[in-house]
């Protein structure tokens, strides 16, 4: 039995869900060779890439899959052959370990892309709110100016009153008087 260590950085990582007794895809007792045809290609080991399981019954287990596979699709070659028959007692002590430790970074993940997604939001609503205070800083602008002309039309206004009132003052007063 092989055993993997952290030397092996040249296989590849892969999920499969399949246990070695009870593969859905292809069993061991069956062909070597697989037709894909929505594909179009033919699989055989000596076109495969050499996998590493990462599930938690099958870790550390390599296999070889078809190259052009990938998790999720549907439409995807199901070329699958174990090339260990069980994992190691090494692989075994280690499982739970690794997947805590990715359940951990998974978890660290979707916690700083909630992070992200809330720091974008509250950047495009202090943009909104800072477009808002633009145009609220705008209007009082205008409004103060408005203001400015406003009371230097009143000052001007109760100048002239004012002059018009020294200067015709006296008419009035005269008039008010009656000889008497």
């Amino acid at each position: 039995m092989f055993c993997l260590s952290p030397l092996t950085s040249h296989i590849n990582a892969a999920h499969i869900d399949a246990h070695p007794q009870q593969s859905r895809f292809i069993p061991m007792s069956e062909t070597s060779n697989y037709y894909s045809s929505t594909s179009g290609h033919l699989c055989d080991l000596d076109h495969c890439t050499l996998r590493t399981s990462l599930k938690l019954h099958t870790f550390g287990m390599r296999f070889y899959g078809c190259r052009y596979w990938s998790p999720g699709d549907d439409r995807a070659c199901k070329f699958f052959k174990w090339l260990d028959t069980n994992t190691c007692t090494r692989g075994a002590a280690t499982t739970p370990i690794v997947l805590a430790k990715f359940g951990r970074l998974e978890h660290e993940v979707e916690l700083a892309i909630e992070e992200l997604k809330q720091a974008r939001a509250m950047g495009e609503a202090a943009k909104r709110k800072a477009e808002r205070a633009k145009v609220a800083h705008r209007i009082f602008e205008e409004k103060a100016e408005k203001f400015k002309i406003a009371l230097v039309i009143s000052w001007v206004m109760f100048g002239v009153l004012l002059m018009l009132f020294i200067r015709f003052g006296d008419v009035r007063s005269r008039q008010l008087c009656l000889p008497g």
